[in-house]
């Protein structure tokens, strides 16, 4: 009667662990397999490209463009490209110190992909400035520092100035675009 009512159960386990012992190696078996695929298939080849980017950055006052400067480098295609710009400016601090603070352009580019019409460009851009006009009454503060930052992943056709971004100045009716126009040199 004993053995009877043990019997059962200990079938039960056995049977139990005899099926997580075949989904184990089952499982094993196609982990290893998609291994073996991984290494037939070739790795995805870069493609040599080489692309001319030419950054436009505009401002805009009132409608008008009162302002633009274009940056150009050269990036091939999976490579980063990078342009920095600019004067480091002291600005007082206390007991007669100084800090000195970067003013300027910062671009940092990426060609993704690349197709034969068009590229993914990522970009990540900074324009850092001093405003011309500031009050009087605050010559004796540090000064007001404007910064413009756009980070964008784009779609860019060949040979088309296309916007990037555009962002409205917080202080002002202003207006700063940023544009890029990608061509392919080979």
């Amino acid at each position: 009667m004993f053995l009877k009512q043990i019997a059962k159960p200990a079938v039960l386990v056995v049977v139990l662990i005899v099926t997580v012992s075949c989904w184990a190696q089952e499982q094993k078996q196609e982990h290893v397999q998609e291994q073996k695929q991984e290494q037939k298939t070739p790795p995805a080849t870069q493609s040599n490209s080489v692309y001319r980017l030419e950054y436009v950055f505009s401002e805009i006052q009132n409608g008008k463009k009162v302002n633009s400067r274009a940056y150009t480098m050269v990036v091939r295609t999976g490579e980063r490209g990078s342009i920095r710009l600019g004067s480091r400016v002291p600005v007082p601090t206390a007991n007669q110190q100084y800090q000195y603070v970067d003013l300027g352009v910062n671009i940092d580019c990426r060609v993704e992909h690349d197709a034969d019409a068009a590229v993914v460009l990522v970009t990540n851009s900074q324009v850092s400035s001093v405003p011309p006009d500031q009050p009087s009454e605050n010559r004796n503060l540090p000064p007001i520092i404007r910064n413009t930052q756009i980070q964008a992943e784009s779609i860019v056709p060949l040979e088309k100035r296309t916007l990037v971004g555009s962002a409205d100045q917080v202080d002002g009716t202003g207006r700063f675009d940023l544009e890029v126009t990608a061509t392919k040199l080979r």
